[in-house]
């Protein structure tokens, strides 16, 4: 009347399966180090390192590791020059020859990290330059440096959308460039640092010679917030919640993490932001003997993992004969001490990787996703 046991035993494992099954798809996708460089004659690979094998490193950076052989994506280049990346959500976006635009541009290259699928995108179109000085807001990235003309400056858009189709075949979402219908009140090639406000819709630009404006793009809305003050970070920075600040690296180039307050989106700023800078020094750079034009370190990126913590990779020329490099990469967390300074905290995980590298004219970019 029971069943037998063996259709019992039968039921129960089934209901087993479906109870770990249902567990394993809640479970938050784990999230990895993305690492672009050329590091191959043909052209740039992409590594996924994984963060907890580099905090267990029991060398604690002592001695320099090789990246994996099998990368998760390697992408062959024409021509011995530079590629650009940057991302939006799980994707990242590949710029395969920033020196050609327009109808001579080749497609970019979309690769997602979520499921290891390639995707042919939109040519970029005329202006862009460089793709690195970009910010991902929600689906979209906006591109700060584009210009139609050197006195024309305008903001171009890339998201996956709703197209047109012609036909039926014609697929009806696909990624596209959009140019904001709103003027930026200066040139992006002079913008100097900016951050996405906690409201995850309003970036804040601060320029060479015009301060400090804020874009709304939830309605295309510029507003300048003074031109005396601009944000104290080299290129991006990132919210931390914890700190309630953004975090990056310090302008003035002395080799410093830094946090300043959230500007306020309204109000016009009449002073520098409150700033706070780590006095750790993180950076292994000094006052070494340069290698080549450029500098023996050629730069510095600083990526938020979520929950207080970032990733520090710098890039230094091994010897003067050669152009190879070894990347150094530092994971580290941010606290307020007692008295309100900036200080480290948690474990800090070091690995450095030899890289054999073929362009002088690419570093090296940094994802979490």
């Amino acid at each position: 009347m029971g069943g037998s046991l063996d259709e019992r035993s039968s039921c129960s494992s089934s209901k087993r399966r479906r109870r770990n099954n249902d567990h394993a798809e809640r479970l938050p996708r784990k999230q990895h180090l993305y690492l672009a460089v050329d590091d191959w004659e043909g052209g740039y690979s992409i590594h996924k390192l994984d963060a907890d094998d580099i905090l267990e490193d029991t060398q604690g950076g002592g001695g320099e590791h090789k990246l994996l052989e099998h990368a998760a994506i390697r992408i062959k280049t024409p021509m011995c020059g530079r590629m650009e990346f940057t991302t939006v959500g799980t994707n990242i976006l590949v710029d395969t020859n920033p020196h050609n635009r327009g109808d001579h541009a080749p497609p970019a290259v979309i690769y997602d990290t979520e499921t290891a699928a390639l995707t042919v995108g939109p040519r970029f179109p005329r202006g862009i330059d460089p793709l690195a000085t970009s910010i991902a807001v929600g689906k979209t990235i906006y591109v700060l440096t584009t210009a139609d003309l050197p006195h024309l400056p305008c903001l171009q858009a890339l998201s996956w959308r709703r197209v047109a189709a012609d036909n039926i075949w014609d697929p009806y979402m696909d990624w596209s460039w959009n140019k904001v219908q709103s003027q930026p009140p200066f040139n992006g090639v002079d913008i100097v640092g900016y951050a996405l406000h906690p409201d995850g819709r309003t970036i804040f630009m601060s320029t060479r010679k015009q301060g400090t404006h804020s874009l709304d793009t939830s309605n295309g809305v510029w507003t300048g917030l003074g031109d005396d003050w601009v944000l104290p970070f080299k290129g991006q920075a990132f919210f931390d919640a914890e700190l309630n600040a953004w975090v990056g690296t310090d302008r003035k180039g002395a080799g410093y993490v830094c946090c300043c307050q959230v500007a306020s989106r309204s109000a016009t700023t009449k002073w520098p932001l409150e700033c706070r800078v780590l006095k750790e020094k993180l950076f292994r750079r000094n006052n070494e003997e340069h290698y080549m034009e450029g500098g023996r370190h050629k730069d510095v990126t600083l990526t938020y993992m979520g929950d207080s913590r970032s990733c520090l990779v710098e890039n230094i020329v091994s010897s003067k004969e050669a152009i190879d490099t070894v990347l150094h990469v530092t994971l580290f967390g941010l606290k307020y001490d007692h008295m309100g300074e900036l200080q480290t905290k948690g474990r800090r995980g070091t690995r450095s990787y030899a890289v054999s590298k073929n362009t002088r004219h690419f570093s090296h970019a940094t994802f979490w996703m």
